[in-house]
């Protein structure tokens, strides 16, 4: 297989790891009472709207990666800022249930030209759902925190979100985040090739 068709395919399977979770964690957000998703074209099953060029591009190189946050102003009050808990956790749980069912669609398709994007996909829905919880903003880790600051600290938080993406950036160039996810992503590379493979 050639690089480019390698990374083709790999941008495919980023399509089903991020989208489908992206559009719930919009469509939950609206349904909590914030139209900020909607107002901004995140409700939407367009999915370049959701993808990261920065995520996208370490999912297929280093098997880990991010999306674009899906914007909220739930957090700015204090009525409303616990929701960002049911937030907060439907990323990751949803991004192990696309393991599941990715996992269950890989089994079937082996020997196909199919296999290996859902094969990817399996991996890194996992993966996103571990790395999406940890706490560096805009990732899920960190809305599960915010929910529980105090109205003080919002507006510290809020600046502190804008730089988070370039802060995971300047982790990756000093080769930091990698190193960090390695005993995750070979983990759950053996996982996958266990539920798939039987271990082959």
């Amino acid at each position: 297989m050639t690089i480019l068709s390698n990374i083709f395919l790999g941008f495919l399977s980023v399509i089903l790891v991020v989208l489908p979770r992206e559009y719930l964690k919009a469509f939950v957000i609206t349904k909590l009472g914030d139209l900020t998703p909607k107002k901004l074209g995140r409700l939407s099953l367009n999915p370049f709207v959701h993808l990261d060029p920065i995520g996208t591009i370490t999912f297929i190189l280093f098997d880990f990666g991010w999306s674009r946050p899906v914007p909220t102003t739930l957090i700015k009050s204090k009525k409303s800022r616990k929701k960002l808990i049911l937030v907060s956790i439907i990323g990751p749980i949803f991004g192990i249930i696309l393991f599941v069912i990715y996992g269950i669609i890989s089994k079937y398709l082996k020997d196909t030209y199919f296999y290996l994007i859902f094969y990817k996909a399996t991996k890194w829905s996992l993966t996103y759902a571990i790395f999406s919880m940890f706490p560096i903003p805009p990732l899920d880790g960190s809305r599960f925190l915010g929910a529980f600051l105090p109205d003080e600290y919002i507006e510290w938080y809020l600046k502190y979100e804008v730089y988070g993406i370039l802060f995971m950036l300047g982790l990756l160039i000093i080769w930091i985040l990698p190193l960090i996810m390695s005993p995750f992503v070979n983990f759950i590379e053996n996982l996958t090739n266990f539920i798939i493979n039987g271990g082959g």
